[in-house]
């Protein structure tokens, strides 16, 4: 699916798609494992150029599946309340998709993970919610 007429970052059926912000030491990589139609999107600032949102869209094609991907420093809260602002603004593109969050964080404090601000996402989002410090590398 071509998103509002933005062409994938990857190829159709790529083996690995990496999303990582330039100069940051955190990101996310994909296996595609199943040789599956994949699409890839730079969300933050190309797709979605103002307000709240996270910085990629990965989307499983095959299996109808879409992953939010926010790389944040710290702010985990942030990083979860960017996901679902994305979610939100691409609702009516997604509407067939199954939505997976993940946020990769530079370093993470004890007190943030148990907020009750973070938490309401972690409940929400159950096992869709993965979130993990400096990497998080994936089969899709």
């Amino acid at each position: 699916m071509l998103l509002n007429g933005f062409i994938s970052l990857c190829g159709k059926n790529a083996k690995q798609i990496v999303s990582r912000d330039k100069g940051n030491p955190q990101y996310h990589k994909a296996n595609n494992v199943s040789n599956s139609e994949v699409t890839h999107y730079q969300i933050d600032g190309e797709v979605i150029k103002t307000g709240d949102r996270c910085d990629y869209l990965l989307m499983n094609e095959t299996s109808k599946t879409a992953y939010l991907i926010e790389l944040k420093g710290s702010d985990l809260v942030k990083a979860a309340s960017q996901l679902e602002a994305t979610e939100n603004a691409l609702r009516s593109q997604l509407v067939e998709y199954q939505l997976q969050y993940r946020i990769v964080a530079n370093k993470c404090k004890t007190q943030e993970i148990h907020s009750s601000a973070y938490r309401k996402y972690q409940i929400r989002w159950k096992s869709r919610l993965l979130q993990k410090t400096g990497y998080i590398e994936e089969k899709i």
